[in-house]
């Protein structure tokens, strides 16, 4: 795949992921805020009915945790409305510390019901009239009931979001392949010309050498000729010499 695919590619699977991971956070986080409404609304009717103050801490654990979950979705909220998101490192991060923060929530939420319901179990050691007792029981009853429905649902969101951060780890180590292939390719592409270059200066200096050498080894025609030119005017001028000696020596 060229670049502009591998990056097409990488694109649809960074959506398909996000959207995933950001539909499993909504859904556990809105799971969070109406069970801890739930409680909430269960201890402040036990405050009224039980006429004594022994449930204001799980009030005030329980609207502390509602806060925490209002503030989290409203950062799960911006993420959904981030467009384009690419894996940066910083989004990877983001990501990561909304679901860690999910996860201590989820912890929170056990440890508030539990607290709840260790509550409404001591209440049952009071002198209580035979109708505070039956409004006791069923709303101990109804946290049980909420106790089982959080465990389930944590259970199996818990294997979700593991899964997902999972994808998105392992989506991040392959786009970090694929980018590091394209830098590869994307400079052997941007050497072939030189090395050709290169090359072809290499052959044109071997071809160079080679006339030189040739040249060395076989004389032009016109420096042959010259050099018989030469020749032939030193040989006519020992003649010359020889001739006008004999004749000397005649006359003598």
């Amino acid at each position: 795949m060229d670049k502009n695919e591998v990056l097409q590619s990488q694109g649809n699977q960074t959506k398909n992921v996000m959207q995933e991971i950001k539909e499993e956070y909504t859904k556990t986080a809105d799971f969070l805020e109406e069970h801890t409404g739930i409680q909430l609304n269960i201890a402040e009717e036990l405050k009224d009915e039980m006429k004594n103050k022994d449930f204001d801490a799980n009030i005030e654990e329980l609207k502390a945790l509602k806060e925490e979950i209002t503030g989290l979705k409203a950062e799960i909220k911006r993420l959904n409305e981030m467009e384009n998101i690419g894996l940066s490192s910083l989004i990877v991060r983001d990501i990561k510390t909304v679901g860690n923060t999910l996860i201590n929530l989820q912890e929170k939420a056990v440890g508030s019901i539990k607290h709840l319901y260790d509550n409404m179990k001591h209440q049952l050691s009071y002198n209580l009239t035979k109708a505070q007792e039956k409004f006791m029981q069923m709303k101990i009853g109804i946290v049980k009931g909420l106790v089982n429905s959080m465990q389930d649902f944590i259970k199996a969101q818990q294997r979700k979001l593991d899964t997902c951060l999972e994808k998105l780890d392992n989506l991040s180590v392959e786009i970090q392949k694929d980018e590091e292939k394209l830098e590869k390719d994307s400079a052997n592409k941007e050497q072939t010309p030189i090395e050709k270059k290169e090359q072809n200066t290499k052959e044109k200096e071997n071809q160079e050498e080679n006339v030189e050498e040739k040249s060395e080894k076989k004389p032009s025609v016109l420096k042959k000729l010259k050099e018989n030119q030469q020749k032939i005017k030193k040989e006519e001028k020992v003649r010359d010499v020889k001739a006008h000696k004999k004749d000397k020596g005649m006359e003598m």
